[in-house]
């Protein structure tokens, strides 16, 4: 069993080095012809480091130099082509290692807006912690990050009530939930007045003085920020080192090359100005530097110590307790998914509600002009076009419901899910979870209003009624799900998706006479929602109907009976399982298809 005790061990000899990182982004794109063409980007050049538990280390640089790059490379979070050698302890660490042992806190915090702080800690802390921790013990966990990061006021604010200090210190709680020995973090200062961050500096150093590695970047400290930290890696734009040493050996560093910083001039800003000015000249002279010579030496040696290590099943001994570690199963995965979407649809119930009053507006109009609708010639085409409005309304609105949600979570389940928090499985599964009862239980509330004020007409009932919408409703979520999965915004999701519904609803049977389609053609229907939920409507409606009254005039045409009224339209009255059938395997395939596309899109998304 976990103990908190354990809490706090550090690995106070823990020396986390890089040398010679490259990271390539790499892009492809077809011609015309087919032909595929793949490009490299080079974003970092042989960029080399150290940084050893009990000390802060600073990357900085200007604008387009690649700090956060490099932080994604280091902590092995990017997703480009990565050269180069990473290492604690003098010994490689692969990508799963790296992330349980280290924090990586962005500097755009992604979150649920709507929880508050103890709830999104107990959230993480539930999902990132060793799962043989007690929810008693993450409860306390959580009371003493809190106090140590002066959050114990702010507990039940909503995280989108906080200033821009307090959700800093949001996110270094939730990186430091399972006591990482190492903690990376990405312009922590960026966006804060110069007290809160000094605060925040003041914090990563005392994190390290616990005997952790923690390695910042920066960007136009203040003086007194700047010279809080041990170590500086300097970064030019394009990605190449520019220096990596002592902070105060930078400047007279610089002074060496001639870059003499005024007495009254901060340090800091003058280094970023130099190296703007003369990037190539700064990185060849600390090429030949005595400070990139002594680097290569400490991380040779380092190598060669490490060889000496007590190695158990071809692993450093004192990693061990990181590959033990008990992660949460897909159910308590689910489980906490759930909750938190669950938390958020509560939290947003006056939205939810509106939403509701408008649906309910909506059913009333198109209710109110059939509430005379009577079962003779003339009805025919007023319950039809009901029947219509119905199942159009109701799969527009749960599809595009959906396409307008799903996306505005993407950010944060990507980087959730590249945090290894959970994988995509439960939570595409919780999802469906929190979407089928809403849409169900919308679209209950939305054909039972239209049913009870339009009347039924001399139709079969309130279930035949409504239960092919509530089918088309289901499949039309899973259809909103997929075509979000697909596109990375609701934008270019429409840009399919609308001629995708022009066709399918023309296909539906109500503006096309389906039976005088010409046969390479009428395979279509088969893929239109409309078309299945608008003939099951039609059937259930109309399959019981034995007479229907005829006019005085004999002259005028006469649809005798339910039957010929499903044969006029091009239905067939055999084929309501066929119709239910259509819609659910849908359901499934849609489903299907969209987890696939969010799987991959995980995978290949840069999770900063």
């Amino acid at each position: 069993m976990y103990e908190l005790s354990e809490r706090g061990d550090t690995m106070s000899d823990l020396v986390f080095t890089w040398e010679n990182v490259c990271l390539y982004a790499v892009s492809s794109k077809k011609n015309l012809l087919g032909k595929r063409t793949i490009s490299r980007l080079k974003l970092l050049h042989n960029v080399s480091g150290l940084a050893k538990a009990g000390t802060l280390c600073a990357i900085m640089g200007p604008s387009g130099s690649g700090k956060t790059t490099l932080l994604a490379a280091l902590s092995q979070r990017s997703t480009g082509i990565l050269q180069g050698d990473i290492e604690l302890n003098g010994r490689p660490i692969d990508k799963n290692l790296m992330i349980r042992m280290s924090g990586f806190v962005p500097q755009q915090d992604l979150s649920f807006k709507t929880l508050t702080v103890n709830e999104h800690l107990h959230f993480m802390a539930s999902l990132r912690m060793d799962q043989r921790v007690s929810q008693l013990q993450i409860k306390r966990i959580i009371e003493s990050l809190c106090n140590e990061l002066n959050l114990l006021n702010c507990r039940r604010t909503r995280l989108g009530q906080l200033s821009g200090g307090e959700m800093k210190r949001v996110s270094l709680a939730v990186q430091m939930l399972p006591d990482p020995p190492v903690l990376l973090c990405d312009e922590p200062t960026t966006g804060l007045d110069s007290f809160s961050a000094s605060q925040v500096v003041t914090l990563l150093r005392s994190f390290a003085a616990k005997g952790k590695v923690v390695i910042a970047s920066i960007h136009q400290p203040a003086s007194g920020i700047f010279e809080m930290f041990d170590k500086v890696c300097l970064l030019v734009p394009g990605g190449k080192q520019a220096y990596f040493g002592d902070v105060d050996e930078a400047k007279a560093h610089f002074a060496q090359l001639g870059y003499i910083c005024p007495q009254e001039f901060n340090s800091a800003e003058y280094f970023l100005t130099q190296m703007s000015n003369h990037p190539d000249r700064l990185c060849q002279k600390f090429e030949d530097s005595k400070h990139y010579r002594t680097l290569l030496k400490e991380i040779a040696a380092l190598k060669s110590t490490s060889r000496q290590c007590t190695l158990i099943y071809g692993m450093d001994e004192s990693f061990l307790k990181f590959y033990s570690i008990q992660t949460a199963s897909t159910i308590t995965q689910m489980k906490w998914l759930i909750w938190r979407s669950a938390l958020d649809l509560y939290r947003n119930m006056q939205k939810f509600m509106f939403k509701m009053s408008i649906y309910v507006l909506t059913a009333l109009l198109i209710s109110l002009p059939y509430t005379r609708t009577r079962l003779d010639q003339e009805g025919i085409q007023n319950i039809q076009g009901r029947n219509y409005s119905v199942v159009t309304e109701t799969i527009f609105t749960q599809a595009y419901a959906v396409m307008n949600t799903f996306p505005a979570e993407i950010p944060v389940l990507l980087r959730e899910i590249g945090n290894g928090l959970y994988k995509p499985a439960p939570y595409y599964l919780s999802k469906l979870f929190i979407l089928l009862p809403k849409a169900i239980l919308e679209t209950i509330l939305f054909s039972s209003i239209i049913y009870w004020v339009a009347g039924g007409s001399g139709d079969a009932g309130f279930f035949s009624f409504v239960f092919p919408i509530v089918v088309c409703a289901v499949a039309s979520s899973a259809y909103g799900c997929c075509i979000s999965a697909m596109f990375e915004n609701t934008r270019t999701a429409s840009l399919l998706a609308v001629p995708f519904d022009f066709v399918s609803y023309t296909f539906s049977g109500l503006f096309l006479q389906l039976s005088s389609v010409p046969l390479y053609l009428s395979w279509i229907k088969y893929l239109s929602r409309f078309y299945y939920g608008l003939e099951a409507m039609t059937i259930l409606q109309w399959r019981d109907i034995s007479s229907i009254p005829c006019p005085e005039n004999k002259e005028l045409p006469c649809i005798e009976d339910g039957y010929k009224v499903m044969y006029n339209y091009g239905y067939h009255p055999n084929n309501l399982l066929l119709d239910l059938s259509g819609l659910m395997i849908m359901f499934f395939v849609l489903n299907i298809v969209g987890y696939i596309f969010f799987a991959r899109r995980s995978r290949k998304s840069s999770t900063y």
